[in-house]
């Protein structure tokens, strides 16, 4: 009978072979896992456009976009060439902003006051995260003072401003300047502008900045102020931004052509 083998003799050669491409393939998997969890993560945008979003009571409207523009208020009505129309809430009110008669309609409606937040949600849903801003978030305000031309403001500048060509030379008793906020005094009157969001919503590098304009009581009034080519900021409604023309009309007129 012929002798069983020794284990000297049995060929070792296939086993090794196996783990060492076992190990090479755990190695593999091991590189593929640490590089997929250092691997910077995709930003959100809803996150990004809600850090940009500076006055909490609109940053927690903007995070429920889809219940705000849903939500019931005041029909709205208005009579035009194309017709009738009306809307009782923001999505339907946006819809009819989006035609040059309609919008013109509704901007002088009685009730346009209970839908200015619409265009502003809208404005604000679809914006972007500014490549280039014009101050740290802490200075805002003071940019605007120090940039702002009151007389894109149009009927919501001071009333006692006269030709001033910046914000901050306006003549009053006391100015003040927070983070966000400007507070101005002459007489018996009372002006504000808050900054309420630092978004892109023109398309250009440059951040816009989105206030809110008070004249003594009431709820303001929104605008837009994108950095026009001489470095000044020039106020603009938000209808430019929704209504016919859009981007294009809103970045002429930023301009003064």
């Amino acid at each position: 009978m012929r002798p069983s083998p020794s284990l000297s003799d049995l060929d070792t050669s296939v086993p090794v072979f196996r783990l060492i491409a076992a190990g090479v393939l755990l190695l593999v998997l091991f590189v593929i896992a640490t590089v997929g969890s250092t691997a910077p993560a995709e930003e959100d945008p809803m996150r990004a456009r809600l850090a940009g979003v500076l006055d909490a009571g609109l940053r927690d409207k903007l995070s429920h976009y889809a219940e705000t523009m849903a939500e019931k208020r005041p029909v709205i009505e208005i009579e035009t060439p194309e017709g009738r129309f009306k809307a009782d809430n923001c999505t339907g009110y946006v819809a009819l902003t989006g035609r040059d008669a309609r919008g013109r309609g509704l901007a002088d409606h009685p009730l346009a006051s209970h839908y200015q937040e619409c265009s502003l949600m809208r404005l604000l849903h679809n914006s972007r995260t500014p490549e280039e801003h014009i101050a740290p978030q802490a200075s805002l305000a003071r940019a605007v003072a120090d940039r702002l031309d009151p007389a894109t403001l149009n009927a919501l500048a001071p009333a006692w401003g006269g030709k001033t060509r910046r914000l901050a030379n306006v003549p009053a008793d006391s100015f003040a300047v927070t983070d966000h906020r400007i507070d101005v005094a002459h007489g018996d009157a009372r002006w504000s502008l808050d900054v309420v969001a630092s978004v892109d919503v023109a398309g250009s590098p440059v951040e816009d900045l989105v206030v809110r304009v008070g004249r003594g009581s009431g709820a303001g009034t929104f605008m837009v102020l994108m950095t026009r080519d001489d470095g000044a900021l020039a106020a603009l409604p938000l209808n430019v931004f929704v209504a016919g023309g859009g981007l294009a009309m809103a970045q002429a007129q930023a301009q003064g052509f």
